[in-house]
């Protein structure tokens, strides 16, 4: 099973505990569970840019509760603004970002995708 997670949207506070929360829930449920966090949001998605959380994540959960923000960035990149996403290079000309971003998950082996945000990027899901 692979897990991925991205934030989008405005800075908020929780962000950074629902990350961690998550990921520690996972990996003590799942020791072997592959997490990747895709960096600022969908334009991670969409660029196929994330990191791994490695397990060691679980010795430093209590960092995630101490800070506010994302610690794998966040945008207001939107799946279903076609011209953004052209315009910034984030999809090729003619492409639709939703079935790059469900591209890229199939590509990336993901099973489950977490978005955390408000009302746009879980409209977007």
């Amino acid at each position: 099973m692979k897990v991925a997670f991205l934030t989008s949207g405005g800075i908020a506070p929780c962000l950074s505990a629902a990350v961690g929360r998550l990921a520690q829930n996972y990996l003590n449920k799942y020791p072997d569970i592959e997490i990747i966090g895709y960096l600022n949001g969908y334009k991670g998605l969409l660029l196929g840019d994330f990191i791994r959380f490695k397990k060691t994540v679980l010795n430093k959960i209590d960092d995630f509760y101490q800070f506010g923000g994302s610690p794998i960035g966040n945008s207001r990149v939107k799946l279903t603004n076609i011209k953004d996403c052209e315009k910034n290079g984030y999809i090729k000309i003619g492409e639709n970002p939703l079935e790059v971003a469900a591209q890229q998950l199939v590509k990336d082996n993901v099973t489950i995708l977490h978005t955390i945000g408000g009302d746009d990027t879980n409209t977007t899901v």
